[in-house]
């Protein structure tokens, strides 16, 4: 129940591993498998980040391969529709190409089983299936069902337990549900919710909640748990956004510390997406108000591609604790 499988992710589906050279760097696409093995029950956790655009994408990957950290490149449904699964998977192969290295490509929230199946087909080799409106039997269903398509082409699936209510009960989940969800879907990995929430009030106080995560994880010892919606923006951090017009609202979250407390319980990943969006606009308006007559996309890109690289590279060595652990 619960266990980490040992897939073999078939060549001709996910079309991943890249044509080499001799002399040439080579990397592929791959399940998060290897990386949950080593960090579980260690002190580090994997940094799952979403590749917004193809700069966030490169700078992500460019900022692992820097502090030797694994790469996990996720993708939500809005950006598939933005940027297409194909071409996703191409620029995931790119960058693995580049850096050399071995690279997860994630379909993070999909909003569909179709969704997750064309991703899927398309060479991602890990999905979730966002069922936040359903009740529990009907995400079983749904996740059940997603996994027993993922499974047949060696593809990761992570689930999530949600409630379909108002108000902060809908993102506490519960051991037993975790356990009993784990048993009926056969998810690769868990998403729960001990304090973290994703769209709770900015003043609504946050905690995660250690001991509960601890609770789960003793009860499916060998499954990877995931904590979503974790960005914890300081005030400096919302202050310095704000000089550029951000209106950010400071925020009631937990500290780094409950974070990194929580890797030593079974956390894996850890999901980051709204801070790095932040920095990457951040650094766009910095650079056209010190350059208004600049019109080149490839100068203000550029300039928040490497504002995006930095600051992934300083989180996976102080927040995530994954760097030179590949």
């Amino acid at each position: 129940m619960g266990r980490i499988r040992n897939y073999i992710t078939r060549e001709e589906h996910l079309k991943t591993i890249l044509e080499t050279r001799e002399g040439e760097k080579t990397g592929q696409i791959i399940t998060p498998e290897r990386y949950y093995k080593s960090c579980i029950n260690e002190d580090w956790a994997v940094g799952g980040f979403i590749g917004y655009n193809m700069e966030i994408m490169q700078a992500s990957a460019r900022a692992a391969a820097k502090v030797r950290a694994p790469i996990m490149l996720q993708a939500s449904c809005r950006v598939v529709d933005y940027a297409g699964a194909e071409m996703l998977r191409k620029m995931a192969e790119a960058c693995a190409r580049e850096a050399g290295r071995d690279v997860v490509l994630h379909l993070d929230h999909g909003d569909s089983i179709e969704r997750c199946m064309a991703c899927i087909d398309a060479g991602f080799s890990s999905v979730m299936l966002d069922n936040e409106h359903d009740d529990f039997e009907t995400n079983v269903q749904k996740t059940k069902e997603v996994c027993e398509y993922a499974h047949k082409h060696g593809v990761f699936v992570e689930g999530e337990v949600f409630h379909p209510v108002s108000g902060p009960e809908r993102y506490e989940t519960g051991v037993e549900e975790a356990v009993e969800y784990a048993r009926l879907t056969g998810c690769d990995s868990l998403a729960i919710c001990c304090g973290n929430a994703h769209d709770l009030a900015n003043d609504f106080p946050k905690k995660l909640d250690v001991g509960k995560i601890s609770q789960i994880h003793g009860e499916l010892p060998d499954l990877p748990l995931v904590l979503h919606a974790t960005s914890i923006l300081s005030n400096d951090f919302i202050e310095s956004a704000n000089a550029f017009g951000m209106e950010l609202e400071p925020c009631c979250n937990f500290s780094l510390h409950e974070l990194q407390e929580s890797f030593r319980h079974g956390v894996c990943k850890v999901n980051s997406a709204l801070d790095v969006k932040i920095v990457f606009t951040k650094a766009v308006r910095e650079y056209m108000l010190r350059h208004p007559s600049h019109y080149d996309p490839r100068k203000y890109l550029g300039y928040a591609r490497k504002a995006a690289e930095d600051y992934i590279a300083r989180k996976h060595i102080s927040v995530f604790l994954d760097n030179n652990r590949v």
